[in-house]
């Protein structure tokens, strides 16, 4: 197995593909991001320009792909109609639903209504800590 550690020096993610340099200033052009070049994307790893990554050579072919990076800038897995991406925050999606549209609609039912022993009541009582829960909630997810 032929390995190399380069540098990335850029990153094409609709094509799967970086160009990457190593220690002699040697040129990789379109080394894989997946091991097979195609528009389905189970999993793929999205390496920072400027990391180190290790790059294996595909059996025995002049082609090269990306097996670990010192970092990334995106992380995606798709399972079905189900996608998790991780990058500064968190996309969760499942079907047509989406994790952080959904807790947006929950926040809201709860923000509209509230009950007392003596019937409904127009103030929310913890709003402050309602609000800042909420927002952890969008710093969190997309």
């Amino acid at each position: 197995m032929v390995t190399n550690i380069a540098r990335v020096k850029s990153v094409n993610e609709n094509e799967g593909t970086c160009v990457l340099i190593d220690e002699d200033d040697q040129e990789y052009l379109e080394v894989r991001l997946k091991p097979v070049l195609s528009d389905k994307n189970s999993f793929i790893q999205i390496p920072k320009i400027g990391s180190f990554v290790l790059a294996i050579r595909i059996e025995d072919d002049e082609d090269w792909m990306i097996i670990a990076s010192d970092e990334v800038d995106k992380f995606l897995w798709n399972v079905g109609e189900t996608k998790l991406e991780l990058t500064d925050k968190i996309l969760i999606e499942a079907g047509n639903q989406n994790l952080l549209k959904l807790m947006d609609r929950l926040f809201t039912v709860i923000e509209r209504g509230y009950q007392t022993n003596t019937g409904s009541t127009i103030k929310l009582i913890l709003e402050p800590e309602f609000n800042s829960i909420k927002n952890d909630f969008k710093s969190l997810l997309k």
